[in-house]
């Protein structure tokens, strides 16, 4: 799937920078953000680490240094912004950087395997309060944007952030919500 995707993504980055930009931001921004909460516990850090990457990768033009694998350049160069931002930031040492393991998501994934987890996925995510599965339900399942979301909720945008990031949280304990994003 995501092979076909980035053959797709670099061929237009070459003729429409921008339009490719846009197609890259709606199918990599959630996964990155969640791969990056992996590392950080804070939704709000994940943000702010794949926005600048994003717009850095852009403004640098570094989609003209990828020759196939734009998936996993994005997933190991957010890798990399999210370690030096918790370095700049002191909330980890080189030694704590340095013996971190956390896995980019695999893009092949047996189907009876997958829907195994989905179901314990969805089961997990019921067991969570109310307002947590709304959010979860709204930007990442619907995709939508948070202040549309929060709207929607009838909170604002900052306590939505706070459910998602609780709601992801008790989620990843028992999944690798990796594969699902």
């Amino acid at each position: 799937m995501y092979v076909e995707k980035d053959k797709h993504l670099l061929t237009l980055f070459r003729i429409a920078p921008e339009r490719a930009f846009r197609e890259m931001f709606d199918v990599y921004y959630m996964q990155l953000c969640v791969y990056v909460v992996q590392l950080t516990d804070s939704f709000d850090m994940a943000e702010d680490v794949v926005q600048e990457f994003m717009v850095y990768f852009l403004e640098k033009k570094y989609y003209e240094k990828v020759s196939d694998n734009l998936r996993g350049y994005l997933f190991y160069a957010v890798r990399n912004a999210t370690l030096l931002a918790l370095k700049r930031n002191n909330r980890m040492s080189m030694e704590d950087i340095s013996g971190m393991q956390v896995e980019i998501p695999d893009e092949g994934y047996d189907r009876e395997e997958l829907s195994e987890q989905e179901k314990k996925l969805m089961a997990d995510l019921e067991k969570l309060p109310q307002q947590e599965i709304l959010a979860v339900k709204a930007v990442i399942l619907e995709n939508k944007k948070y202040k549309e979301a929060a709207e929607e909720l009838n909170i604002s945008v900052n306590t939505l952030k706070t459910y998602l990031s609780r709601a992801l949280k008790k989620l990843r304990k028992d999944n690798n919500l990796m594969n699902f994003f």
